[in-house]
């Protein structure tokens, strides 16, 4: 894994190399993700209804 100023690098494996292959159809020997990216899926923020399907708990 490697970081450059703003960036993540990760070095597939060979057998993440194979699945990449046979899911796409394309070659990747590494994926680059910005910083933001990484965060979105990391993280990753849902939208929030409004008062429509919420969690409200029964007391008592």
């Amino acid at each position: 894994m490697e970081r450059k100023k703003g960036s993540l690098r990760i070095q597939l494996t060979d057998e993440q190399k194979k699945q990449i292959r046979e899911a796409t159809g394309k070659n990747a020997s590494v994926i680059e993700l910005t910083l933001q990216e990484l965060e979105e899926r990391v993280s990753p923020r849902r939208r929030r209804s409004r008062g429509r399907g919420r969690f409200k708990p029964q007391i008592g």
